[in-house]
């Protein structure tokens, strides 16, 4: 912090009161502010001046208002207005109080995978809605989040990003690349190109890093730096932790594949791979009210980064992270001329020797770069097999047999294999991917489009069968009943699409049928009535009885084809009986004295009545056998008998 800052106490736009200054950065300086108009605290992030005399990074600053400022979101730092005052071009930014990731990091060391897993959920959040919105952030790393007082995460610092619609403009030099050497994704190096997979690579390599506490590149230069990235695979966490989960590996290599089209497309996309992974990972129980717990204690806690450091467009204390303009051009390292003979004193060996030896040494590095540049590019992914037509059991082997993991998609989709096998595959067959990764199978349903049978003349219930049969839903087959005089009741006039013609099973059918006998609603009658007003229609009933709870003996409980079809003359129709509630077995009681047969039909649930004969006391005969309904009331005949001895006292 500075006194001697000419902006501390000055106010711009007749705005901004400039309280104090609290960081600085490659592009800009960061000052805590008053907004005097709605009396709230914000930063301010003001252009270094030399910048502002270029257009090129003035109009940089420009998009980044206007592209951040259209995000609204929990977990991306907002952006409130852009201005100019007096050759001060300024940003006024959301003030969060808290401190970035990277300080945590140089406290912590490293985090646990649960921890690191947190982590990135929110900021792949905040990404997620920046290239939903068309815009990437080209500058992902621990300086650029923000962990608030109360553990909230916030991403900041767009002045990278630009609109994806405007990639086009030209306001990267030629030659040059900005951003921070050890979170940039190879096309960033070779191409110059940024898209939404490039912000991926970038979660991926800081992923890493919480993970390890280290970068997986290293070097004395951000060129020397780059060029590993384009040269090198990011080693998978667990080479460094053992035991750490094989999905956790499996999130860091997928987002840092070289190529970026076996990354995941988008934040998002990442974001689902992110949040599968993360419930199945154990919690860190919290520690000290930290918004994160310790997982490797530092030797010396760093001191604490206020949160404007974020948008300053630096890296906070120490350059080795900073975000710069690396050049690109001729000079740089690695380049291809080096000299062998300076590997050889004066007087070494003779050139017939040193011939020789080069060449053994050449071959053997041809030999290295082939074999390393076949495992890069090719040996290390494992081939989608071919698997369309197979059964789902037989694919899910091959494609464990591949070394990749066997989904089955929900939905079945249309193809020309026969239903059941398999009819697609996501990725595609001959598709190479990394170790481990998902492969989802599509069962076929048949092929979409079919032959038009030739339904003309038959009965439009057959007809309508006989479709479902193929494979068309019901709300797909309609009907245009017209009256026709030489087409008896209920047949098929004619069918559009035509007979022979390709008939889509997501496509509407349309049958044209002679007007035949509607079937009227009988549900809910009883079935002496529906029977005698279908007959009477000229149609053939057929009735199934069946037990219910809720409908009454002797009722319709529905009817088949129900109200509204069309039948032809002695078309049947199927009525569903209701026999009433289902019956009770009723105990044999005769033979049995007349009290405990009372017991007996009584505990069974039925009433009882008692008929005697000559005051008898054995029971000769029941009123009912088999089964009924509860509470029905059986009626018991007792008679006397001469040798009965029992003393009988209930009447």
């Amino acid at each position: 912090m500075t006194t001697s800052d000419p902006l501390v106490g000055a106010t711009l736009d007749q705005r901004y009161f400039v309280e104090s200054r609290i960081a600085g950065g490659g592009m800009a300086t960061v000052y805590v502010a008053h907004d005097l108009r709605l009396d709230r605290r914000l930063a301010l992030k003001v252009m270094h001046p030399s910048l502002a005399q270029d257009p090129t990074f003035v109009q940089r600053f420009i998009n980044e208002a206007h592209s951040v400022a259209k995000l609204s979101h929990p977990n991306v730092v907002q952006v409130f207005d852009q201005g100019e005052d007096r050759g001060h071009v300024f940003l006024a930014m959301e003030y969060v109080p808290g401190r970035t990731l990277r300080a945590l990091l140089k406290e912590r060391g490293r985090l646990s995978a649960h921890d690191a897993l947190q982590v990135m959920a929110s900021v792949l959040a905040a990404l997620g809605a920046a290239h939903q919105a068309g815009m990437v952030h080209r500058d992902i790393k621990p300086e650029n989040v923000l962990i608030t007082e109360d553990g909230r995460i916030k991403v900041a610092d767009f002045g990278l990003a630009r609109a994806v619609e405007q990639s086009t403009q030209g306001l990267t030099r030629t030659g040059t690349l900005m951003g921070t050497a050890a979170y940039l994704a190879p096309e960033q190096i070779e191409r110059g190109t940024a898209d939404a997979r490039t912000d991926v690579y970038a979660a991926g390599i800081m992923l890493y890093e919480l993970l390890t506490g280290s970068q997986p590149h290293t070097g004395e230069t951000p060129i020397a730096i780059a060029y590993q990235h384009v040269n090198e695979d990011v080693p998978r966490p667990s080479f460094y932790l053992p035991g750490l989960p094989p999905e956790v590996d499996a999130l860091v290599t997928k987002a840092t594949e070289r190529d970026p089209r076996y990354r995941p497309g988008n934040a998002g996309q990442f974001l689902a791979k992110v949040l599968e992974v993360l419930p199945r990972l154990p919690r860190t129980p919290q520690a000290n009210g930290a918004p994160l717990p310790p997982v490797v204690p530092a030797a010396a806690p760093a001191a604490s980064v206020t949160a404007p450091q974020l948008i300053a467009g630096g890296a906070g204390p120490g350059t080795e992270n900073a975000t710069m303009i690396v050049e690109m051009g001729p000079g740089a390292p690695y380049d291809d001329d080096d000299d062998y003979a300076d590997d050889y004193p004066e007087d070494g060996p003779p050139g017939r020797r040193r011939g020789v030896l080069l060449g053994a040494g050449a071959a053997a590095l041809a030999l290295v770069v082939f074999v390393a540049g076949w495992w890069f590019l090719i040996g290390r992914f494992e081939e989608v097999p071919e698997v369309i037509g197979a059964e789902q059991e037989a694919a899910c082997a091959a494609v464990r047999e591949a070394g990749l993991t066997c989904l089955v998609a929900d939905e079945s989709v249309y193809s020309d294999e026969a239903a059941g096998t398999v009819g697609g595959v996501d990725p595609a067959v001959g598709e190479r991917l990394s170790p481990g990764d998902e492969v989802t199978l599509s069962l076929s349903k048949g092929p979409q489009e079919v032959e038009m049978p030739d339904f003309q003349g038959e009965d439009i219930s057959n007809a309508l069968k006989e479709m479902e049969e193929l494979g068309f839903a019901q709300e797909r087959l309609e009907q245009n009943v017209v009256d026709a005089e030489d087409v008896p009741p209920g047949q098929v006039i004619s069918t559009d699409p035509a007979a022979g013609e390709v008939a889509d099973r997501e496509s509407t059918v349309t049958f044209e049928v002679s007007r035949g006998i509607d079937v009227p609603p009988v549900t809910g009658q009883k079935v002496e009535d529906a029977e005698r007003t279908l007959t009477d229609l000229g149609l053939t009933v057929n009735i199934v009885e069946v037990e219910s709870d809720s409908v009454d003996k002797g009722l319709v409980i529905s009817q088949n084809p129900d109200t509204g079809a069309t039948l032809s003359t002695g078309g049947v129709v199927e009525l569903t009986v209701s026999t009433g509630p289902p019956g009770l077995e009723i105990p044999d009681v005769v033979g049995m004295n007349v009290r405990d047969a009372r017991e007996a039909l009584e505990e069974a649930g039925f009433k009882v009545k008692v008929e005697r004969i000559l005051g008898g006391r054995i029971v000769a005969e029941q009123s009912h056998t088999g089964k009924a309904p509860e509470d029905t009331e059986i009626t018991i005949t007792a008679t006397p008998f001469a040798f009965e001895n029992e003393d009988d006292d209930d009447d």
